[in-house]
């Protein structure tokens, strides 16, 4: 078992080939968890291009599982005045795993800004109730403190499956930063609580809005909404939505999801 901190510290030790293989802790199933293996990617391009304007848009596609042995490599694909795109692919024996393109850009004035900030919920992290993964939960999740704040409860039959969830990783040197939110961002997935019994499901893709470069927080406290109005033909779509304990928000995504019977 490895915390995150310690499997990037790992992760960087083998740059420029930038390889590792992930603990049990980390797979869902018999691959990498999602938000891990799309943080490997976007931790490479940072780590090989310090001098990046912020992240901005993120878009993510699961190909393969990603099962021992790791590797990923990334390609500068055009660097222009005000952005930056880069691909990045993570491979594994069995093939190709994940690939992701990612674009920076610098901040610039315009004539209107415009923000809808969250009315905080009055239940505090602290005092929300603890969830507690119960087998056979992925054990990914061990590494997150998750606090119900609204919602349905997984595997509840939920005709409204729309969670809010205080977030945070349990490793304290991981609560703050965009690398360790990446990780964090990619669970819990909402059509869970629409369904009745544990099935299968795997994320096709993750697109990602960032829409914020201060990516801090309190105590490492994420309140995070994710929810779902689609499940059909075997598949269901997400909307992940990430605000800071002050109420900023941070991040918008979707994904869209295979469910196997």
């Amino acid at each position: 078992m490895s915390t995150y901190s310690e499997l990037l510290e790992t992760f960087y030790a083998t740059a420029p080939n930038y390889a590792v293989e992930l603990p049990g802790n980390w797979l869902q199933g018999r691959t990498a968890f999602g938000g891990m293996t799309s943080a490997l990617l976007l931790a490479a391009i940072q780590h090989h291009y310090p001098d990046l304007p912020p992240l901005r848009t993120m878009q993510v596609n699961f190909i393969g599982p990603a099962a021992g042995p790791l590797q990923v490599t990334h390609k500068l694909l055009r660097q222009g005045k005000n952005n930056v795109t880069i691909e990045a692919r993570l491979d594994s024996e069995l093939g190709a795993g994940t690939y992701g393109y990612f674009t920076f850009g610098v901040n610039r004035a315009i004539e209107k800004t415009m923000d809808y900030p969250i009315n905080l919920p009055d239940t505090r992290p602290e005092d929300a109730e603890l969830i507690v993964p119960q087998a056979p939960a992925p054990t990914f999740l061990t590494n997150f403190e998750r606090r119900k704040v609204s919602g349905p409860d997984l595997l509840s039959g939920s005709d409204n499956p729309d969670m809010l969830l205080w977030t945070r990783h349990t490793d304290e040197h991981a609560r703050t930063g965009l690398l360790p939110l990446m990780v964090l961002g990619d669970a819990p997935p909402a059509a869970l609580a629409a369904l009745t019994q544990i099935q299968a499901l795997s994320s096709m893709n993750w697109n990602i809005n960032m829409l914020s470069d201060d990516i801090s927080t309190e105590d490492g406290w994420w309140l995070v909404r994710s929810a779902t109005r689609f499940i059909r033909d075997g598949y269901s779509s997400q909307l992940i939505q990430i605000w800071n304990r002050q109420g900023r928000r941070i991040m918008d995504s979707m994904q869209h999801l295979a469910v196997f019977s």
